[in-house]
């Protein structure tokens, strides 16, 4: 068990790290609340009535297989993409549910389809065999068969929401891929179904405000489940026209080579030197600027001041250049005449925070996060979510 930014990491699975976000405790102790006091689930399902006692074990046994389920959801999204050679940086559950860091997009319409697919398809295997075990062992009404028909129908609705077609849900990536397909142009594709995940967005937030605002329309709606639709909704609409955005950077970025993006002011340092000797503490370093680490004159590492200017000032005082750096043999070069997208798509796959650009084997200079998605004012996109 580790921690990680945010969360905790309690497992690897298949060497993919499997992470709590600190939302998921919130969200899992509320499910069990809900479970245990809504007298139309498990009391109205399990008969004779079952005690307090039975409801709340039942509810927090249901909630925890509950999760297991979406985690299972992400696991299958995962497992594909690593099958057709996309790293995956960690699963992570929060609070809207389970997301599969893919660290990059596929470049082919097949795989993307595959891996959009298989999580809720995993959902609706997983609906059936609870079901299918229920029916099977009598279907009954002990508290057990509660349990395996709420988790089934749960299931089941995971599986219907996330075909929902609003990008980038699961649904939204289908549908992307199938007009990918058809046009043969992932560009084209992805603001399709971008327009198309901020129509969906907007239905279901308004969907929500309605049921907030009490206007009837027909059947019964609790306030805390419209309040939900809404933030779904937010979520929704901006993780769609995130996509747009990168799509837009993406595009610009295509005619666009590395030696016109670099920054070409490197600042050489002793390895061994304190970082209190570049500045006195963190609030003072130029997050543009970028550090070479030499030792006997040899480049042995790279820092940003991007980096420096997020630690906290007790490290940035203890700290020598050395412990914070990139070492020089994890950097690998990119060339000067590479594409934007080229170097977008490899900071972005290799986790790192900038790329050496070389040529001949001379240092020209640096190109990271900042000077890529910083040349058309924009912000770096996001790593690839699933789920």
């Amino acid at each position: 068990m580790g921690f990680s930014s945010g969360g905790v990491q309690i497992a690897r699975i298949f060497g993919i790290p499997i992470i709590l976000h600190l939302t998921f405790f919130i969200v899992l102790v509320f499910v069990t609340i809900v479970l245990g006091t809504a007298d139309g689930i498990f009391p109205a399902m399990i008969e004779p009535r079952p005690s307090n006692a039975t409801v709340w074990i039942l509810a927090a046994v249901s909630a925890v297989f509950f999760f297991v389920s979406i985690l299972l959801h992400e696991l299958a999204h995962s497992i594909v993409a690593k099958v057709h050679g996309l790293p995956v940086r960690n699963i992570t559950l929060f609070a809207l549910g389970g997301v599969s860091q893919i660290a990059r997009e596929s470049d082919r319409p097949l795989p993307e389809f595959l891996i959009a697919v298989v999580g809720p398809l995993s959902s609706a295997l997983i609906g059936g065999a609870l079901f299918g075990i229920w029916f099977a062992t009598g279907a009954g009404h002990s508290p057990v068969d509660a349990m395996l028909r709420w988790l089934g129908f749960m299931n089941f609705v995971v599986a219907a929401f996330n075909m929902v077609p609003g990008f980038p849900m699961d649904g939204g990536r289908v549908f992307r891929s199938i007009v990918w397909g058809l046009t043969g142009s992932r560009m084209t594709a992805t603001t399709a179904a971008s327009r198309l995940g901020q129509g969906v967005a907007i239905a279901i937030a308004g969907f929500g405000l309605l049921g907030l605002l009490d206007i009837d329309l027909g059947f019964e709606r609790s306030q805390f489940g419209s309040l939900w639709l809404i933030l779904i909704g937010a979520f929704l609409f901006n993780a769609s026209s995130g996509a747009l955005r990168s799509m837009r950077l993406e595009r610009n970025l295509g005619g666009v080579r590395v030696r016109d993006l670099m920054s070409t002011e490197l600042r050489r340092v002793e390895a061994d030197c304190s970082l209190r000797w570049i500045a006195p503490g963190p609030g003072s370093i130029d997050p543009s600027a970028v550090y070479i680490a030499v030792r006997d004159e040899v480049v042995v590492g790279i820092v940003t001041g991007h980096l420096l200017r997020m630690m906290d000032e007790e490290r940035f005082r203890e700290s020598t250049i050395m412990d914070v750096m990139v070492a020089a043999e994890n950097a690998a070069p990119i060339a000067p005449t590479a594409t934007g997208v080229e170097a977008l798509t490899r900071l972005q796959s290799e986790g790192v925070r900038v790329l050496p650009v070389v040529e001949d084997g001379r240092l020209l200079g640096l190109i990271g996060l900042e000077q890529v998605v910083g040349a058309f004012g924009g912000k770096p996109p996001a790593p690839r979510p699933a789920g």
